[in-house]
């Protein structure tokens, strides 16, 4: 079985449709939140999740437009994104993004989650110190999350040592018994590892093989969109730069 892994999608339609293709024979799809927020597009990227059947967990900006989370938590171009994509979504998307689950636990013996295990919605998982203190908080063996916008994993030896990977220009990891795992498959839509390149994953259960890929996609679209809808300019600059 393969199932696609996408996280951070954050509006960006251009980006999604170029991974779309990319995904079109998966048996499953997962996405860990923030399907909205920042790009120009949050209705038809979630009319794109609900049109897949894709499995999906509340991200920070899904909050925030339920009002589960203050926009005091955002920066103020962050802030100002969301009160526009409250705007731009309909009665149908709010539904759906209100009968998102914090966490799905009960899926290919993984957990899958937005932020972390501890604090689903919240906390970045960015450093090996922040890792471990994960990995110490709960008993699961592989966990995939997104939140930070970069293409990386967490290994937890069978000797203790965590060992920080990263998928910058994409990569496999396989998945061994003694280990344990925190695997962020990227953003699809505004990476932030100084690669801008569209950024998710394919999990072969099979092979217990996790594949992150990077593909292109039309940036100057995606900025264009931004640019003409209202939004803060320097979200539509940041795409290039993949920051």
């Amino acid at each position: 079985m393969k199932v696609a892994i996408l996280a951070d999608i954050h509006g960006n339609f251009d980006a999604l449709e170029r991974v779309s293709e990319e995904v079109e024979k998966v048996e499953d799809v997962v996405v860990l939140g923030d399907i909205i927020g920042y790009g120009a597009e949050p209705e038809e990227c979630v009319r794109w999740v609900v049109k897949k059947k894709a499995k999906a967990v509340l991200g920070n900006h899904e909050a925030a437009c339920t009002g589960e989370l203050s926009l005091s938590w955002f920066n103020p171009r962050a802030a100002k994104a969301l009160l526009w994509t409250q705007e731009h979504l309909s009665s149908f998307a709010i539904r759906f993004i209100q009968s998102l689950p914090l966490v799905i636990s009960d899926f290919l013996q993984a957990l899958w989650v937005h932020g972390s295990p501890r604090q689903p919605i919240e906390e970045y998982i960015d450093h090996p110190f922040v890792a471990r203190e994960v990995f110490e908080s709960s008993p699961f063996s592989l966990c995939f999350f997104g939140h930070t916008h970069q293409a990386e994993a967490y290994v937890l030896e069978k000797s203790g040592r965590v060992e920080r990977i990263s998928f910058r220009e994409g990569g496999k990891l396989g998945i061994l018994p003694d280990s344990r795992y925190l695997i962020n498959c990227g953003s699809v839509g505004q990476p932030r590892d100084d690669n801008p390149q569209a950024s998710f994953a394919i999990f072969d259960t099979e092979k217990k093989v996790v594949e992150v890929k990077r593909v292109d996609y039309d940036i100057s679209s995606a900025s264009l969109k931004i640019l003409r809808s209202g939004l803060p300019e320097y979200l539509a600059y940041r795409l290039e730069l993949g920051r």
